[in-house]
């Protein structure tokens, strides 16, 4: 049997448990700007987001996951990014080796997480990617570092994610999570290459039982579409899920129970931030998350209260760039917006800042004799607190 490929945690004690493939693909050699730079890259270039966006899910997978039917059983890990640092485990506090993210290595992982995830069918599969992405209709292909357009056949460097979602089906495990963030546009010069023929990547060899449909997948932009990033930072889309699953898609059913997040409430909380201003800039409205499936099942349990974010803004809009907007709870320090808080492009957006559950008063010192105050209840998916000027 091949040695594991970018496994960075494995407790194959834990039956039934969840197993989570996260790829990030940024640097890529024979695109634009790469060491070994092709001659045709169809204005394709270097991408500074998806491994550090991939080493942020694992390590919100690894810290934070809790799912008490379904623990996390393995977690494997790929990038191609232009310095490669080890990747330290918050669990076991071992450091490892980050696999490189090509074909070859991807394949492989990809055959040996559908392995571990065919052992039991309560089992969980969770993959991720982030990277260069091409599509025609429905089919998609996931870039992998050593995608060359110059390459006889180009998708040989490439993940078939159509077939991936297919051949997983046959997998034991009844609950399959599929995150693609990447863009979903098609690439002229590749399609071209194919002269009618079959747009279709790398199919690993997948194998197993009856057909599990109970399956998943979130597309961090529509069909024929581009996603976006920072400068630095992690992915749109990426910091869009992480603030869902921290609780900004949380919900019970009663009082007592744990707060959840559902696989639906999730994709409604990713929409809501890319559609925000104040979250996605200009951007916003742009690039539209979307979703293939209708399961609906609990994806992850919060340890704690839910994080969930405030907008609070002043009626009208346009005092909101110089009030001095504070929030405190009973007992608590207050929090104050910061100058950085501040965008000088769009001053007049309201402050956003991320609370827990609980009863909080609000305040805008607009001028000296202009203080509005109002208490407010926060619970997710956000709360809006607006305030006026009193007659």
């Amino acid at each position: 049997m091949a040695a594991p490929v970018g496994l960075i945690h494995h407790d194959p004690a834990v039956v039934p448990g969840t197993h989570a493939l996260v790829i990030g693909v940024g640097t890529y050699p024979h695109l634009q700007g790469g060491q070994a730079q092709g001659r045709r890259t169809d204005g394709l270039g270097q991408l500074g987001s998806p491994p550090m966006s991939a080493r942020r899910i694992a390590e919100w997978l690894l810290g934070e996951y809790h799912c008490p039917d379904r623990p996390l059983a393995s977690l494997a890990l790929l990038t191609s990014e232009v310095r490669s640092a080890p990747f330290r485990n918050v669990r076991s506090g071992l450091e490892h080796k980050v696999a490189r993210a090509d074909i070859g290595r991807i394949a492989t992982a990809v055959e040996q997480w559908y392995a571990r995830g065919d052992t039991d069918a309560g089992n969980r599969m969770i993959f991720y990617f982030c990277g260069h992405g091409t599509a025609q209709g429905e089919d998609m292909a996931l870039l992998a570092r050593d995608f060359s357009l110059d390459a006889p056949n180009p998708l040989n460097g490439a993940l078939d994610f159509r077939q991936l979602v297919n051949g997983l089906r046959r997998c034991r495990a009844d609950e399959q999570l599929f995150f693609v963030d990447a863009c979903r546009s098609g690439s002229d010069l590749l399609i071209s290459q194919f002269g009618g023929g079959t747009f279709a990547g790398v199919v690993p060899r997948l194998g197993g039982g009856p057909p599990r449909p109970d399956a998943m997948t979130y597309y961090s932009t529509l069909a024929g579409e581009e996603a976006y990033a920072r400068s630095g930072e992690v992915s749109l889309f990426t910091a869009a899920l992480l603030k869902a699953l921290r609780g900004a898609a949380g919900d019970r059913f009663a009082d007592n129970d744990p707060w959840r997040v559902s696989t639906m409430r999730l994709q409604q909380a990713i929409s809501h931030f890319l559609r925000q201003p104040t979250f996605a800039g200009a951007v916003s409205r742009v690039q539209r998350p979307t979703i293939n499936g209708a399961a609906e099942f609990m994806v992850h349990e919060l340890v704690g209260p839910p994080l969930v974010p405030v907008y609070v803004g002043c009626l009208p809009q346009h005092s909101n760039g110089t009030a001095k907007f504070t929030c405190r709870q009973a007992g608590g320090r207050p929090q104050r917006r910061r100058a950085a808080d501040l965008d000088p492009q769009d001053p007049d957006r309201p402050w956003v800042v991320d609370l827990a559950l609980g009863t909080y008063e609000f305040e805008a010192r607009v001028d000296t004799g202009d203080v509005r105050k109002r208490t407010g209840d926060v619970r997710p998916m956000f709360t809006r607190i607006d305030l006026e000027k009193k007659p």
